[in-house]
């Protein structure tokens, strides 16, 4: 069957039944996917392993399927790099239903829908759900209903701000949001002001050079304009995001250019627009990737970011960003 990702409490109530026990996420936002599967766990009390799918035989899944534990709890298997491909072998094992543990694939990218998709979204007992990055929409919806759950109301101004700033990964704008909800706890409603002294820092773009030179790989120059941004105090991790919104524009224009549409409509659909000073290194820029060359560019950024708040103290943004490139 096929599932929605505004669906996860109906998720988590067929795995309360034992009516899904295997679950395949897939597509580019994995912010969204570690955020399902931390909930499932939680919600679930499983403990976690990590297996993949590439070395992973029926035999072999049959085994981690169906041990237990000397406390009995159960674990949820989580299996990565996921390819479109599914032996007989393994249809076989799924559609018998009837192992100890809670399976979950993961694919790092858009799957077609024939193959493995296709298997999980026909048959009754099997879940798969897509993860896409977050549009405007659904960013307006998180905002409303984790401003409700904290019995706080946004203001339409604000709420127009944020569905226009905020983009990417379902993890990063959820931080975003609890930086909000903190700074206003003492506050019935969150204005458009409250936002700007937030969040402004990191909302409002800056360093358009330093992403142009990136993305142009002109690296001598770009780290000209780290060193610049550094001596006016701005940090790695907004140098990070600045670039990771970069690169989902270019996503997102080259998800539509690859579906037919212009590049001059494909470029006209950012929200917010790109600055007219910058537009046509943009349009040049967005001729160099295609969908997949930017969602391994957002991977490795967000990885970086990750690795800067685990070590800060020893972390080069330079010389980070050049290894990435050469692997």
């Amino acid at each position: 069957m096929k599932i929605f990702s505004n669906n996860l409490p109906n998720l988590i109530q067929l795995i309360e039944k034992n009516q899904v026990k295997v679950l395949l996420l897939y597509g580019p936002n994995q912010g969204f996917i570690s955020a399902v599967i931390k909930h499932i766990t939680l919600k679930m009390n499983f403990s976690i392993s990590n297996h993949n799918y590439k070395n992973l035989s029926a035999n072999q899944l049959s085994l981690l399927a169906n041990s237990q534990n000397f406390f009995n709890q159960k674990e949820l298997i989580k299996i990565t790099n996921v390819t479109t491909g599914i032996s007989k072998e393994l249809k076989e094992f799924f559609t018998e239903n009837n192992f100890h543990n809670f399976i979950c694939l993961v694919a790092e990218d858009s799957l077609p829908s024939s193959g493995i998709r296709n298997f999980f979204e026909t048959h009754p007992n099997l879940c798969s759900m897509a993860c896409y990055f977050d549009n405007e929409q659904t960013i307006g919806k998180m905002i409303v209903q984790q401003c409700n759950k904290e019995s706080k109301i946004i203001d339409e101004d604000a709420l127009f701000y944020l569905k226009s700033h905020l983009s990417g990964d379902h993890q990063l704008i959820k931080s975003e949001l609890d930086k909000i909800l903190y700074y206003s706890f003492d506050k019935e409603t969150i204005s458009k002001q409250d936002v700007l002294d937030c969040l402004s820092n990191s909302l409002i773009a800056s360093g358009d050079e330093m992403c142009i030179y990136f993305a142009k790989k002109q690296y001598n120059l770009f780290l000209q304009e780290i060193e610049k941004l550094q001596n006016q105090n701005i940090n790695e991790i907004l140098m990070i995001r600045a670039l990771i919104r970069y690169f989902l524009n270019i996503y997102n224009v080259a998800m539509r250019v690859e579906d037919g549409e212009s590049l001059d409509q494909a470029v006209k659909s950012i929200t917010p627009p790109i600055f007219y000073k910058y537009l046509n290194d943009f349009k040049q820029i967005s001729l160099l990737y295609n969908s997949s060359d930017a969602i391994k560019i957002i991977s490795h950024l967000q990885q970086n970011e990750i690795n800067f708040k685990q070590n800060s103290g020893n972390f080069n943004l330079f010389e980070t960003l050049m290894n990435s490139k050469n692997k």
